[in-house]
């Protein structure tokens, strides 16, 4: 094996396990195990416990947004261009656990310096996309917040689809990603619509 390959292969071994147990419940010893290398191969490529969490969520999340930046970038319209960036997130949200369950932490334990390497080397781009399928006529600020809300809201259906179905009219269906991203497009849709017409 290279080492090219077991750098990739150790990144997404760490990615599952700590998505599925959280950092702190996965020790070095436990993740070189799992790889099938040594301690010793692992601090080859890795200085530390945090640098490799570090490494692997930067792994994690370029591979996984940059699909969206092309979509983001793509041909169309603003509304075009959210409608598949709505689709395609939610599917992404739905669909890549991992994924998923890493944002997730991020969001709730994550410390400030990982956060804002993850932020830096990763996540600025898509967000400043996102940010400018809002009215250009807007804000700096508005168009930032409204990034926010467009992102919150998928994550948010996202988050609660589990407990949906106990709750009174919640169905096993809203949990479906083409149904999510259906509602979030019409939502956003009005909302863009609506702010336009404030003008």
């Amino acid at each position: 094996m290279h080492a090219v390959d077991t750098r990739g292969e150790i990144l997404d071994v760490a990615a599952r396990l700590y998505a599925d147990l959280g950092y702190s419940a996965v020790s070095m010893r436990d993740l070189a195990g799992e790889v099938g290398v040594t301690q010793a191969n692992l601090y080859h490529h890795f200085r530390s416990k945090d640098d490799l969490i570090r490494e692997t969520l930067a792994h994690v999340f370029a591979q996984k947004t940059a699909p969206m930046v092309e979509l983001l970038e793509g041909a169309g319209t603003s509304s075009q261009r959210l409608t598949a960036f709505v689709n395609w997130f939610v599917r992404l949200l739905v669909e890549d656990r991992v994924f998923f369950r890493l944002l997730v932490r991020e969001l709730v334990d994550g410390d400030g310096a990982r956060l804002k390497a993850l932020a830096d080397s990763v996540l600025e781009r898509p967000f400043r996309l996102v940010s400018s399928l809002a009215d250009p006529q807007r804000s700096e600020n508005q168009r930032f917040l409204t990034a926010v809300s467009i992102i919150s809201l998928m994550l948010g259906h996202v988050q609660l689809a589990a407990l949906l179905p106990y709750l009174s009219g919640g169905r096993p269906e809203h949990a479906d990603p083409s149904i999510i991203a259906r509602h979030v497009t019409v939502v956003l849709q009005r909302a863009f619509h609506n702010v336009a017409g404030e003008k």
